[in-house]
């Protein structure tokens, strides 16, 4: 019985090919599902930071320029620093199906991450990741956005660690016009 010399190879192939078409569990989009309702999500964030009494050391930089302050969780300041991640709302129904979800489990921890992805490049924001712990809490929440066309350019990088820091980084560059560059951090840490 002649065995044929490529059969492992078309197994490794196959086998290949099977794992490329399927990256992860992936489902629609799951609208008004609990990880999907980031604004309601960012609500209670910033009524647990309130009441936290967690001191908030802010730094901005604009086009090279620092400057840093510490800032009392007050509700002005708290809705202002989180009102671009309140803003992504992609259970607006205009957005149904917009999103592919991908969950992508961490079998050594027990945590997971949950990716929504936008099906067409026009879509805003392009993607959110949400990292979640053991117990399905989110613990850090990621999002990119971005336009581009002939005469403008928008990128921001949102990034939230539960409690503990927010980043939010925007690049815009308008035809003619200088860029601007605007990196903000905030770091939440207790009272001394």
């Amino acid at each position: 019985m002649k065995i044929n010399p490529y059969r492992r190879l078309y197994i490794a192939l196959s086998a290949i090919t099977l794992l490329a078409c399927n990256p992860g569990r992936q489902q629609p989009a799951i609208h008004n599902g609990t990880h999907s309702d980031l604004k309601a999500y960012f609500e209670k964030e910033a009524r647990l930071l309130q009441q936290s009494g967690l001191q908030l050391h802010k730094s901005v930089v604009l086009n090279g320029q620092q400057d840093s302050t510490t800032l009392a969780p007050d509700s002005t300041q708290v809705h202002h620093l989180l009102k671009p991640f309140m803003d992504v709302d992609i259970n607006k129904p205009s957005l149904q199906d917009a999103y592919r979800t991908d969950t992508i489990p961490d079998l050594i921890n027990g945590s997971s991450s949950v990716m929504f992805t936008a099906r067409e490049p026009g879509t805003s924001p392009q993607q959110i990741i949400l990292n979640l712990d053991r117990e399905g809490r989110i613990a850090t929440v990621n999002i990119h956005k971005s336009t581009r066309n002939l005469v403008y350019e928008y990128q921001q990088n949102l990034f939230y660690q539960h409690l503990k820091s927010i980043r939010i980084t925007t690049l815009q560059k308008i035809a003619f016009l200088q860029p601007r560059e605007l990196d903000v951090k905030v770091l939440m840490a207790p009272k001394n």
